[in-house]
């Protein structure tokens, strides 16, 4: 009997064995909400050379990009600051600013996309920086930074280098040390304009106003100090004494003014309710009127608001008004009768 071939299972060969592979297990799984990466070539050729504030503000940029060679999301100036969390360290917006202009001017980042309500968008760039300190000195590299005149390294070194050039070409003759003497001399024109361009006349100005700045926060801070101590004594002398407080106060200079237990009896019915308790600018308004009542005076007074079950102190009755009035009635009647007798006389004298 005939078979077609075509349909017949072929015969197995061999078996496959798998063989158990050891998984490697990522860093993101230890922590739990996982970790923002940081490129090897910043950690070793960038972050070195940068200062304190570009650092800071790379690591914020970073917290917002979304995956590598990405560009961030929306980021505002008060985000890059941080401080979200409480006591957490929030960055100033002179940092943000100063660090924002190094890692541009670096080439660190890029400006993708400015936004001023929403913030710009920056972009993480791989670059190294190792070549350009090896040419030249961190100070130099700094004023080329704060001449302004170029917007990033790689056009300053270019300029430098054409500078370099330029001077080479000019001197057909010269050798390979001159060459290098030019390119070091160009380099230290711009180096030099570019401290002429500072303007030391205006630094010592800033200084000057810097100075002027700190004196004016001292004296709004000694202001200030000053207000909060009058506020202060404002709220002392409004306070509501106790009735010990009250007789602490005045035990010694109301001695010689009034009767003491009279005195107390005063102050413990003024003592009885909160809203009658007597306070530092009412005891000192009671003293000047002590003063002008005198001993006699003052007692009366308290007499006076403690049997009437008075708040306030009054001022003591005169008791020799009618006899005041009387005496004075007496010595107008005298001045009237001396008068008519000054008439009287003059008439006879002059004969009228």
């Amino acid at each position: 009997m005939k078979t077609n071939l075509a349909q017949e299972p072929p015969i197995p060969q061999g078996e496959l064995v798998h063989f158990p592979k050891k998984e490697r297990n990522a860093m993101s799984d230890q922590l739990s909400k996982g970790f923002i990466m940081k490129s090897r070539l910043y950690h070793y050729e960038v972050e070195p050379f940068i200062s304190d504030a570009a650092k800071n503000v790379y690591s914020a940029i970073m917290g917002f990009t979304n995956g590598f060679n990405k560009p961030s999301d929306h980021i505002s100036h008060r985000q890059l600051q941080g401080g979200k969390l409480k006591g957490s360290n929030k960055l100033s917006s002179g940092t943000v600013t100063n660090g924002l202009k190094e890692l541009t001017w670096f080439e660190v980042i890029t400006v993708v996309e400015r936004n001023n309500k929403l913030g710009n968008k920056y972009q993480i760039n791989e670059v190294s920086l190792v070549k350009a300190f090896e040419k030249f000195s961190a100070s130099e590299i700094k004023a080329l930074r704060i001449n302004n005149r170029c917007a990033s390294i790689s056009e300053a070194l270019q300029l430098v280098v054409q500078s370099a050039s330029v001077s080479g070409a000019e001197g057909a003759s010269t050798s390979g040390a001159s060459i290098e003497f030019l390119f070091i001399d160009s380099f230290r024109n711009i180096f030099i304009n570019s401290l002429r361009s500072n303007k030391p006349l205006e630094a010592s100005f800033y200084v000057y106003q810097e100075t002027q700045k700190q004196i004016i926060l001292e004296q709004q801070k000694l202001e200030a100090e000053a207000k909060a101590k009058a506020e202060k004594e404002r709220k002392d002398k409004v306070r509501k004494l106790s009735f010990d407080e009250v007789i602490k106060l005045t035990k010694n200079t109301f001695a010689n003014l009034c009767d003491l237990e009279l005195w107390e009896q005063y102050v413990a019915n003024r003592s009885q309710q909160a809203k009658t308790k007597l306070t530092k600018n009412a005891l000192n308004a009671i003293y000047k009127d002590f003063i002008e009542w005198g001993y006699e005076g003052s007692n009366q007074s308290l007499k006076t608001s403690i049997t009437g079950n008075y708040q306030g102190l009054f001022a003591p009755k005169q008791q020799n008004h009618g006899f005041v009035n009387q005496s004075q009635a007496s010595t107008r009647m005298s001045e009237i009768q001396e008068l008519i007798a000054k008439e009287e006389a003059g008439n006879e004298q002059y004969g009228f």
